[in-house]
């Protein structure tokens, strides 16, 4: 009788901390019920249940703490402070004062139901099926730009031999300039 009790208090505190954890989600179709990795889980639960239950034995102060956390949940909850802080006229200020956000939230929201249709469109789960054409895609543009890198490396190694040689033939004429100059002045000379 006493294990069952157990197990129960142990049951509700996992589904308390399930309802923080989820939320209004829909936990089974995330995490089946029936799983190896949950028959773990309820163990390794089970041991640490009996390791803190161990731990505490003797002590009179930690059970009185554990027995007033439902309490410290609560008043650390922010709804529960604006609860006590503000009153009704207040918190009626807080929502008119956030009236065009909450429009706006409302308006999105609307949009997005309207828009789950084409979520769960024919286009849509037909993904998967094209799913290796886009990996073949993928490597196509994946080697393309390898392509383009190494014509690019060419280009560049190209436009440097391009610069060499004008240089190179901007400095032979220079030279070749002063050349003409120095013979054209020598001729002037022997007249």
């Amino acid at each position: 009788m006493a294990d069952s009790e157990q197990l129960d208090v142990l049951e509700k505190r996992i589904e308390g901390l399930e309802q923080i954890v989820f939320g209004c989600a829909e936990k089974d179709a995330l995490y089946p019920k029936v799983s190896e990795s949950d028959i773990k889980c309820i163990e390794s639960l089970v041991e640490i249940n009996n390791k803190l239950s161990a731990a505490i034995t003797g002590k009179k102060r930690i059970p009185k703490t554990f027995s007033k956390v439902g309490d410290l949940k609560m008043c650390l909850d922010p709804a529960y402070s604006d609860e006590i802080t503000l009153s009704e006229s207040a918190k009626t200020d807080t929502v008119l004062a956030e009236e065009e956000f909450l429009k706006q939230q409302a308006a999105r929201l609307d949009t997005m139901q309207q828009l789950e249709e084409m979520i769960h469109s024919e286009h849509i789960k037909a993904v998967p099926k094209f799913s290796s054409k886009l990996h073949e895609l993928s490597q196509i543009h994946i080697n393309q730009q390898d392509q383009a890198a190494l014509v690019t490396e060419d280009v560049q190694k190209l436009l440097d031999s391009y610069n060499t040689i004008v240089t190179l033939l901007s400095k032979q004429f220079v030279k070749w300039d002063e050349t003409v100059t120095n013979l054209e002045i020598a001729s002037q000379g022997k007249k």
